[in-house]
């Protein structure tokens, strides 16, 4: 049912937003917090570009690939089905969620979104929760589409479909 994707897609948005409410209201920005001294620590900043800064002065353009994103996978899931389709259905409010949490950002924030999560192991870009949402669903997407997608019934109806119209 496509009501309990609304409803996750809701949750971790507000999961995202109060995180990052949270951590900006308690250290602020450009202050450093040790959660795991020398592995991770939150540390807020304001990115104004996409992941790894790309972009970065130009929000809005992302602004505006957000706003498109949010249409089209809000599109997609007239097809959210976790007894059917679980893998497709939560990569889908994965990046549904991502979408949203940082389009809000853009919206409210002067074009920039707050990034906290500073892994301290490793040369890497600070991110956010949405972030994660973003990566995590773009891979689960990415896993259904090469090694599921053919064997989904629903896809296959589809492209027979096609192909009976082509034949036509």
């Amino acid at each position: 049912m496509i009501i309990y994707g609304i409803l996750l897609t809701v949750m971790l948005v507000l999961l995202d937003q109060i995180s990052k409410y949270v951590i900006f209201t308690t250290i602020g920005l450009h202050k450093a917090v040790p959660v795991v001294d020398g592995f991770f620590r939150l540390y807020g900043v304001y990115n104004t570009g996409a992941a790894f800064s790309i972009l970065n002065d130009h929000s809005w353009i992302l602004l505006s690939i957000s706003i498109i994103s949010t249409i089209v996978i809000s599109y997609f899931m007239k097809d959210f089905s976790l007894k059917r389709r679980p893998l497709y259905s939560i990569s889908l409010v994965l990046i549904l969620s991502g979408c949203i949490g940082n389009m809000i950002d853009r919206m409210f924030n002067g074009y920039k979104v707050y990034d906290f999560i500073d892994l301290e192991f490793m040369n890497f870009a600070i991110f956010n929760i949405a972030d994660c949402y973003l990566t995590v669903g773009v891979i689960m997407m990415a896993v259904f589409l090469l090694f599921f997608e053919q064997k989904d019934p629903l896809s296959l109806k589809f492209k027979s479909n096609k192909e009976e119209k082509i034949d036509e």
